[in-house]
């Protein structure tokens, strides 16, 4: 909004405008110096019929007073309460409330007008815009800050939606930016938001790089409107440890040239680190290398001290590579805390300066016309560039020319400029002509050269047959509002036809504004529209010109006429610009409505609505014509049904009595597309990190015992993939028993608090394949106890791979030594977690809070998280040592794809055998990225060949799921194929 910015418009002293007072003597006259804030009232999305207040602040700058007599609006629904007149003495303020009360759907313009005695020009004029929606959710958060937050582990916050309406209101929270894969926000959400509902979404930030991080979560307010947005913003830090640079960036360098570059570790703390060296986390190209890591004195880097790491770049191929990785292995003593990473990223190619594409197709061409082209050069530089030669050679066929001279062009860093490109077909000559671009670069005292191949073919295309109407007139139009037309050339012959450009012409008045139609071949009956926006900002009378090209040796230059009247009305259509947006062919007619309305202080006959357009896809229905009373609101519906692919409009033409004439334009885009195609490709699970979460109250003492017994159950799936795990136990319990009829073991008294079980250390407290005697180290690590009474699970969990437990080998909060959880969580291994209660949950946090951080934990990939529940199950008739239902353990399972069982399960083995496929077995739950028109018609191929049964389509998660035994192998291309909804 302009409201930062104050507007002055010089205005002399006069008579009043609306008192009819008496002249002043020319001795008062004086500059004042009207001035309002903001300078465009912006009232954006607004609920229909809810009434959406803003202040407009008026100021006199100048050295005159002037009196303020009143203020209007040229838009029906916007208005201004009465106020009595004021006079403003120099460098004087005063606000006035401006109200918007949408009656429709749609986008409103239009102005304010402040009237006052001034001399000249008596009325300012405010441009005033907004939004009509159906429902609307508020947003009060703005920004979210998470601070510094240590890298590998994961900050929480919230932000609030809430619904103020009467109806349901969608609710689609997203994250965006170019740091959006270190934030995550609050997933499986209820889609609507029920009326006068608020809800908390949780919103994390789990650092994977050094340095500021920033994304925004945006969260849909109504269908078709501008998103709320909550700025995010956190810093991945690693203690005193400084990195620099970031993200080392080798621009373009020579195929089979290698450039290096150096990573600087400095210890700024006063304690030393551990240091033991760097290697390549990811090089998908295999073109990024570690050249060399010094070895420091036992594997310490003292305070203050520098390491210098070099790496290395060798392209094999031109082209960006994928981006790799390295990682300093450097932290703090006795943490397993992830070193810092640093990005590496590359191309090949003879410089940083890119150029795009490789290849010009400008297809089907009419011989004696052209088609104009772009190619792009773009500056990846860290300074500026230079294109300095251009050199085209046409090998054969037809000519390719340069649309512009072949000068020296400067590109500022990381900007681009575009050379345009001609291809004229040499006549008679058919078949397929070709050519090539030279650009010649320059960049810090070096050059290099790109080559594009440019392609194109002339063709006999008999004469044009088409209709094109030879004026536009766009009516009277309120000033500040704005209205789309289009003009659409329509093939009517029985041949196809060339159409080379259809644009406004140069010299058109700038209030007229469209996008290029650029060159295509029209096939019979197929049409070309040029949508015209025409924003009149004073009154007054405009004209322009909309010009094309055909195929045609003597009405190839097609012109329309286009013109439009700025007026000062009192009645008016809202919106003036009817927009279906993108429509699909199959899904038949869409409606939307629109107004008219009467703010004339007598009738006002409307002696005609009229519908014109090239096509039949739209239909207008409404109680006109008609006569109006004063204030009389009528609405009109419009009926849009998509034919053919392509841009359609049309114009609602509304004539009054006296022969005045208001239009409304209706826009749609019809697409032909009617399915999607969802790819995924299945990865190998090599590694998985299980957390066992046991309820330690006083009935689960045979629970425990079962589970122990059964261990070699749980590793069926693990020791048939030969999956390397890691497997850890904590309980319920947070805080030490009160003590009574039993004591738990483990040097805890049963409050673990999220670490690891025996925090006496007792035993081993995480298992591995290499752990001797596993089965009987499992047996006793899940023999908890019986003494505890408050079972949170889930707070158990989050609190288990959190700070300050998560990476420290010994947790700070406590008198025993090395009990914290460090070792147990690794970066590239799956989690699974497993919870076992015969009891509700009853943790201080919602479920949803739970998902996004175990999410966050994994970079908020699902197929890397599985929690799993086996609790009491809804029906308790089935489970009488159960006291309750574990509601929110399931709630969790379902929302994380876990398996879920009841804990008065009668086969132990059974039971274990499925919570060991679902950590340790492949994905088998692949998430579409759209909801299907029609489930039954999904298909499902697996490297190419059709797999018609082994799967389900769950419409709760819009996902297709395989059987256990038929989840597609690792490195498998899974492809789902199925039919669009309708909006």
């Amino acid at each position: 909004m302009g409201g930062s910015r104050w507007v002055a418009v010089a205005v002399a002293l006069a008579m009043g405008v609306w008192t009819g007072g008496c002249e002043r003597p020319a001795s008062h006259q004086a500059r004042t110096g009207f001035a309002a804030r903001p300078e465009l009232l912006e009232f954006g999305a607004s609920a229909l019929g809810r009434t959406k207040a803003m202040k407009l602040r008026l100021a006199n700058q100048g050295r005159a007073s002037y009196r303020v007599e009143g203020a209007r609006s040229s838009l029906p629904n916007v208005s201004i309460p009465p106020f009595e007149p004021f006079t403003l003495s120099a460098g004087a303020e005063q606000e006035i409330e401006v109200r918007f009360t949408p009656d429709v759907e749609g986008d409103v313009q239009g102005q304010l007008e402040v009237l006052t005695d001034a001399s000249g020009e008596s009325v300012a004029q405010v441009p005033v815009t907004g939004r009509g929606v159906k429902a609307l959710v508020e947003v009060p958060e703005t920004a979210l800050d998470f601070g510094n937050v240590s890298l590998g582990l994961v900050e929480m916050r919230e932000v609030t939606v809430r619904n103020p309406s009467d109806v349901e209101s969608p609710l689609v929270v997203s994250v965006h930016g170019s740091d959006a894969d270190q934030f995550s926000a609050g997933a499986e959400l209820p889609s609507v938001l029920a009326p006068h509902e608020t809800r908390k979404v949780p919103v994390a930030f789990s650092p994977v790089r050094l340095g500021p991080a920033q994304a925004a979560v945006h969260v849909t307010v109504c269908e078709g409107c501008e998103p709320a947005v909550v700025t995010l913003a956190g810093t991945g830090v690693a203690s005193m440890l400084e990195v620099t640079p970031l993200r080392v960036d080798f621009g373009r360098v020579a195929v089979g040239a290698t450039a290096e570059a150096r990573i600087t570790v400095r210890n700024q703390g006063s304690e030393a680190l551990s240091y033991k060296g760097a290697a390549l986390l990811e090089d998908p190209s295999g073109v990024f290398k570690v050249v060399s890591a010094p070895v420091l004195s036992n594997d310490l880097l003292p305070p203050g001290a520098v390491a210098e790491v070099r790496v290395s770049f060798t392209p094999v191929a031109t082209g960006r590579v994928r981006d790799g990785r390295v990682e300093v292995a450097v932290r703090k003593p006795d943490t397993t805390s992830p070193g810092p990473k640093v990005s590496l990223a590359g191309e090949g190619g003879a410089s940083c300066v890119e150029v795009t594409p490789a290849r010009l197709d400008f297809g089907a061409v009419a011989f004696g016309m052209t088609a104009t082209r772009d190619v792009t050069v773009h500056n990846h530089c860290r300074d500026e560039a230079a294109v300095t030669g251009l050199a085209l050679t046409t090998r054969t066929g037809g000519y390719f020319t340069l649309a512009q001279p072949p000068a020296s062009l400067p590109v500022a860093p990381g900007s681009s400029v575009k050379v345009g490109l001609t291809f004229s077909p040499r006549v008679g000559l058919t078949g397929e002509s070709g050519g090539q671009l030279t650009v010649t670069t320059s960049h810090a005292g070096a050059t290099a050269t790109d080559g594009v191949e440019l392609a194109g073919e002339g063709r006999a295309f008999p004469p044009c047959e088409y209709v094109l109407p030879p004026s536009l007139d766009f009516g009277q139009v309120p000033v500040g509002s704005k209205v789309a037309l289009g003009v659409t050339l329509r093939n009517t012959g029985t041949q196809a036809c060339y159409l080379s450009a259809l644009q406004l012409a140069s010299g058109s008045d700038g209030t007229f504004q469209a996008e290029p139609v650029g060159h295509r071949v029209l096939a019979p009956g197929k049409k070309a529209t040029l949508v015209v926006r025409f924003q009149p900002d004073v009154e007054g009378a405009f004209q322009g010109l909309a010009e094309g090209w055909v195929s045609h040796p003597t009405l190839g230059h097609p012109l329309v006429s286009l013109s439009g009247r700025g007026v000062q009305g009192c009645f008016s259509v809202q919106p003036t610009t009817v927009d279906f947006g993108l429509s699909r062919l199959s899904c038949g007619a869409r409606t939307r409505e629109f107004m008219a309305y009467n703010d004339c202080p007598g009738d006002v006959k409307v002696t005609g609505m009229t519908l014109v357009q090239p096509g039949p896809e739209f239909a207008v229905s409404g109680p006109l014509p008609a006569t109006l009373p004063a204030g009389a609101r009528v609405k009109l519906t419009a009926k849009y049904t998509p034919r053919e692919e392509g841009d359609d409009a049309a114009t609602v033409r509304f004539t009054l009595a006296d022969g005045t004439v208001y239009n409304a334009g209706l826009l749609a885009r019809a697409l032909s597309k009617t399915d999607q195609t969802d790819r995924f490709f299945q990865e190998a699970e090599a590694k998985v990190d299980v957390l066992f979460v046991i309820d330690n109250s006083g009935s689960m003492m045979e629970e425990q015992q079962s589970l122990g017994a059964n261990f070699s159950a749980f590793l069926s799936a693990a020791t048939a993939a030969r999956v390397d795990y890691r497997i850890g136990v904590t309980t319920t319990g947070l805080d030490p028993s009160p003590g009574g009829w039993s004591e738990c073991p483990g040097g805890a008294l049963g409050g673990e608090n999220g670490r690891l079980f025996p925090v006496d250390g007792s035993s081993p407290r995480i298992i591995t394949p290499e752990t001797p005697n596993a089965a009987q180290v499992f047996a006793t690590n899940t023999q908890v106890g019986v003494c505890h009474w408050n079972e949170q699970g889930l707070d158990a969990a989050w609190r288990a791979l959190s700070d300050p437990l998560l990476y420290n080998l010994d947790d700070p909060r406590t008198p025993q030594s090395a009990d914290g959880n460090g070792g147990f969580l690794r970066q590239d291994a799956k989690l699974a977690i497993i919870a076992l209660s015969d009891e509700e949950d009853f943790s201080s946090q919602p479920v949803a809070f739970y998902e996004t951080y175990f999410l966050a934990l994994k970079g908020n990939d699902p197929a890397k998280v599985t929690f799993n529940a086996v609790v009491g199950p809804e029906d308790l008739s089935t489970c009488p040592t159960s006291s309750s239902s574990g509601t929110r353990y399931m709630a969790l399972a379902q929302k994380l794809g876990g398996v879920v069982d009841s804990i008065c399960t009668p086969n132990w083995a059974a039971s274990l055998e499925k919570l060991s496929e679902s950590a340790f077995g492949p994905n088998r739950n692949f998430p579409l990225t759209q909801k299907p028109a029609d489930a039954g018609a999904l298909t499902v191929r697996v490297d190419g060949a059709p797999v018609a049964d082994g799967w389900t389509y769950d419409a709760r998660t819009n996902a297709v799921i395989f059987d256990r035994q038929r989840a597609p192998m690792p490195g498998a291309l899974v492809e789902v194929t199925y039919p669009l909804g309708c909006p």
